[in-house]
């Protein structure tokens, strides 16, 4: 319908999540990790079968997914999270490894926390650090079109990512033994 109205898509910005109930760091099985497959990596993979054609038939087009901070970190009580947040960068890699050589600009956006519905559910006390970090909304989104217009490929807005990413990349073994100890601490 949108199409109909307005003509072919030239930006198409994907964003679902859903966190889940904590897991306490065990792996269950009680649907939530083809939950969590289903909105976090295939809808990306639908919405791209849907518009990529027409964007490689113009050789024009931009197409944005947003993972989340914890695709470059972890989240300790949320393995489905964690992981399928991982794969929805990766694909994100993809995506722009083989698009971009056709025309195709991509960006994946991974927000860090965010004053939002999902985040205020998690139950936090109102002094807990995590919601004195956090960006509003409009923060988020003044970053997000900055990077946007700069055709960056990652987009990250918090420290939390960055520290991770050069972390992980300088010393895996370091940074594997970092998450243990804050997340066993």
């Amino acid at each position: 319908m949108a199409r109909r109205t307005y003509g072919e898509i030239d930006v198409w910005f994907s964003n679902a999540g859903y966190t889940g109930p904590h897991q306490g760091g065990e792996i269950s099985d009680d649907g939530l990790w083809d939950l969590s497959w289903r909105l976090h990596v295939m809808s990306h993979v639908y919405a791209v079968r849907e518009v990529l054609p027409a964007m490689l038939e113009r050789g024009d087009g931009y197409l944005i997914q947003t993972a989340s901070v914890v695709a470059l970190a972890m989240h300790p009580d949320k393995a489905a999270y964690t992981v399928t947040k991982h794969a929805a960068l990766a694909f994100s890699e993809w995506l722009a490894a083989m698009q971009r050589p056709k025309g195709i600009k991509v960006s994946c956006f991974c927000p860090g926390p965010m004053l939002t519905p999902m985040l205020l559910s998690e139950g936090f006390a109102p002094d807990h650090p995590i919601l004195h970090s956090a960006a509003t909304p409009e923060q988020v989104a003044d970053r997000l079109v900055g990077a946007i217009d700069a055709e960056r490929f990652l987009i990250v807005d918090s420290s939390v990512g960055t520290d991770s990413l050069s972390t992980k990349a300088a010393d895996y073994e370091q940074w594997i033994e970092g998450m243990s100890s804050a997340i066993n601490s």
